[in-house]
């Protein structure tokens, strides 16, 4: 049922699975490697659950649980699938047995109220975007006429919130960054505040992402899809040396597996609680990178630029501090005049 087809393009090889099923539009989907393509094909073939969410059945008996699988395997173009999937891992627990077709609005409303109390509105409506990306791929097959989550609004977001720290929160963070049982955490509290770089982006790098002669760490994917380099300070650079493996392994590696990023939630948590400091989030660290540009006179592109942000309206928020940099500045220079 599924083939495989070798095209030359001018960034290379790539392998397309083809599935064709009489009566129904031929499914494709384009590999850089043979091996991902047989194993995407021998995964179809094997799985019949999988091809009668195809259409190879009756279109209007597909559970929400499969729809999302053919979602996640064929159309998704996204760059963080493992972050999207975790999102959709909420629909799938509290949807996923229902058909697609009996899914309406107040289940969305529903599903949506059992998030965690602390999520922001920010967050909750990325999950609302996760699900309504599935239901918009299966209005587009055929499979229901209307997204039922379309019709739920989004909630008001709040993003200006600028909480950074002072110099003397930062001293006793740094303190007990430094006392903490995870020897780890005063790299990563430095890397973020120096970089300005996302949890995400900091816990996924490895060591092969470091170039110690350049000073500098390569980010693969960012938030934006781009990828960035990220200038490292000489403080940074011999903390690194100090754990060092010389492989390629997470540089904030779990101690349990490898290949997964340690959980930090609660020696981050003990950190800020013996450093005094409240209604502050890792996040934040972020935030006061960019507050310390601004008040040390840096532009709001060169602000965008370290930050990564590919809309400039999105680092205006840091504007009023770029201005009392220059009200100080023109005091200082111009107040004798």
């Amino acid at each position: 049922m599924a083939t495989i087809q070798k095209f030359t393009r001018s960034k290379g090889i790539v392998y397309r699975v083809l599935i064709r099923k009489a009566g129904t539009k031929p499914i494709s989907k384009t590999f850089t490697s043979k091996k991902l393509a047989i194993q995407f094909a021998q995964s179809i073939d094997s799985n019949r659950e999988f091809l009668e969410a195809y259409g190879y059945k009756n279109k209007k008996d597909i559970k929400l649980s499969l729809l999302i699988s053919e979602y996640l395997n064929i159309d998704y173009k996204g760059k963080d699938k493992v972050e999207h999937s975790r999102k959709l891992r909420v629909w799938l627990e509290t949807l996923g047995d229902v058909l697609i077709k009996d899914i309406k609005t107040n289940n969305i409303t529903d599903s949506l109220g059992t998030l965690p109390s602390h999520l922001s509105n920010a967050s909750i409506n990325r999950h609302k975007a996760a699900i309504s990306g599935v239901l918009t791929y299966g209005c587009r097959r055929g499979y229901i006429k209307i997204n039922p989550a379309k019709l739920v609004p989004y909630l008001e977001e709040n993003n200006e919130r600028i909480r950074f720290l002072s110099e003397a929160e930062r001293t006793r963070l740094f303190s007990s960054c430094r006392a903490s049982q995870w020897d780890k955490l005063y790299l990563l509290v430095l890397l973020a505040i120096t970089t300005g770089a996302r949890k995400g982006e900091l816990t996924k790098l490895g060591w092969g992402d470091i170039d110690f002669d350049r000073r500098t760490a390569y980010v693969a994917t960012t938030k934006n899809g781009q990828p960035k380099v990220l200038p490292l300070t000489d403080s940074v650079i011999k903390e690194l040396q100090l754990f060092d493996t010389k492989d390629n392994s997470l540089i904030f590696a779990s101690k349990v597996k490898e290949d997964v990023a340690y959980c930090f939630t609660k020696p981050w948590k003990k950190a800020l609680e013996d450093a005094d400091i409240k209604d502050f989030r890792f996040h934040d660290l972020r935030h006061s990178c960019a507050s310390y540009l601004a008040q040390s006179g840096a532009s709001l592109l060169e602000i965008a630029d370290v930050l990564g942000h590919k809309q400039i309206s999105v680092t205006k928020r840091y504007a009023h501090l770029c201005i009392e940099h220059k009200v100080s500045l023109i005091n200082r220079v111009m107040g004798d005049l």
